[in-house]
Parts: C-alpha cells; sequence; structure tokens
C-alpha cells in the first residue's frame, strides 16, 4: 500500500503509525528574508498603485457630460482599491513569514533549553 508513498519520499524519512513523515528543514533566515521582500514590495506596489490609473481622470474629465464618465471613475476607483488591497495583503503575509520564522527560531531555542536542563538533571553536561 505504501510502495508507491515510498519511492516518493526522501532517504531521512521515518515511518509512523500511519504512514511516513518526513525529515522537514527550516531556513529560518531565508524565510525571514522573504518576508521582508515581500513586505519591501508591498509596500512599493502600494505606493505606484496610487498613481497608475491617474489617466483614467482625463477620461473622466473628457466624457464628464456623458454617463460613462461617471462610470469610468465607478470602475478605476474600485480597480486601485482592490489592487491595493491585495498589495496590502501581500505585506501582511510577509509579516506572517517572519512571525512563522520568529516561531521555529523560539521552539527550537526552547527543545536546545529543555534537552540541557534534562542533561543537568541526570548529571551530564
Amino acid at each position: 500500500m505504501y510502495e508507491g508513498l515510498r519511492k516518493a519520499t526522501y532517504e531521512n524519512d521515518r515511518p509512523y503509525r500511519g504512514g511516513v513523515v518526513g525529515d522537514i528543514q527550516v531556513d529560518t533566515a531565508k524565510v525571514r528574508g522573504t518576508g521582508d521582500d515581500m513586505k519591501a514590495l508591498s509596500s512599493d506596489t502600494q505606493r505606484r498603485l496610487s498613481h497608475v490609473l491617474d489617466s483614467s481622470e482625463e477620461v473622466y474629465f473628457d466624457a464628464m457630460f456623458w454617463k460613462s464618465g461617471n462610470a469610468v471613475m465607478s470602475c478605476r476607483t474600485a480597480w486601485q482599491d482592490h489592487m491595493i488591497e491585495l498589495a496590502k495583503q501581500m505585506g501582511e503575509l510577509g509579516q506572517r513569514l517572519q512571525d512563522s520564522a520568529d516561531g521555529y527560531d523560539a521552539a527550537d531555542q526552547e527543545a536546545v533549553t529543555r534537552l540541557r536542563a534534562g542533561m543537568r538533571d541526570l548529571g551530564r553536561n
């Protein structure tokens, strides 16, 4: 049953009751760096998006006395707001990546602290 799964896994995988679990390594510096990059890109994108549809104002003024003028501005505002919201979400995801990296580091440090304490309790340094 697990033969196909076994072929698709890594050499360091360990068996467990329900199947096979992989040996996962997380490079927190790279995760944190990716979060930084996403936040910077988000900020830059938000700044750029605030003026990306400015030319639609010319269309509005040219068609001000037509019903289409208001429709153009309505679409412009909706699209600009939507794109800026997506850029903000990208920044929030970048922050979550950084928070995750911090969580991994904290869990690793906690494990080290507990192992050292256990070794001290057993009289081994």
